[in-house]
């Protein structure tokens, strides 16, 4: 899977943390509430998402599969948890959702061994394009939430 979209920093209280979540993706990889929340609000666009996919990295979104895949990246930081928390802690640590810096960004991936791998060569741009409309609409639902405070985007 490749992210093609800058990724958006923010924080915010909505999104609670299971503290066994992560077994899922690897240690202190957060991000399941807030992907299944951004499920919904995809939905009400009018996609039809997956259930959330859980990936090493964080949760993934899967907006579509055809002709090749659209879909959202939600994770943390979790960079300041490997220093904070020993491995006796670790079982039962969970950190207060509000405390973490959230990320989602836009990707889609076409897999080499598909015949689809020659429509990505040959519509790239429409690839492109329908990640910017993703990745603008994205921008729109976490600006448009009063208790989400985006902090920053870096570019992918």
């Amino acid at each position: 899977m490749t992210p093609e979209s800058p990724t958006l920093f923010f924080r915010s209280d909505l999104f609670l943390i299971d503290p066994k979540e992560d077994e899922e993706t690897n240690p202190f990889c957060y991000g399941k509430s807030l992907a299944e929340w951004v499920r919904i609000k995809f939905k009400e666009l009018g996609y039809q998402p997956e259930p959330v996919i859980a990936e090493d990295w964080g949760w993934c979104v899967m907006l579509k599969r055809e002709p090749f895949m659209l879909w959202v990246g939600c994770g943390n930081d979790r960079s300041e948890f490997h220093s904070k928390v020993t491995p006796e802690q670790k079982d039962s640590f969970a950190p207060d959702g509000r405390e973490v810096v959230w990320s989602c960004l836009v990707g889609s991936d076409t897999p080499i061994w598909t015949s689809f791998f020659w429509k990505k060569l040959i519509g790239r741009a429409s690839t492109h394009e329908q990640v910017n409309v993703v990745s603008q609409q994205l921008q729109g639902i976490l600006s448009n939430e009063p208790r989400i405070q985006v902090a920053a985007e870096t570019a992918a």
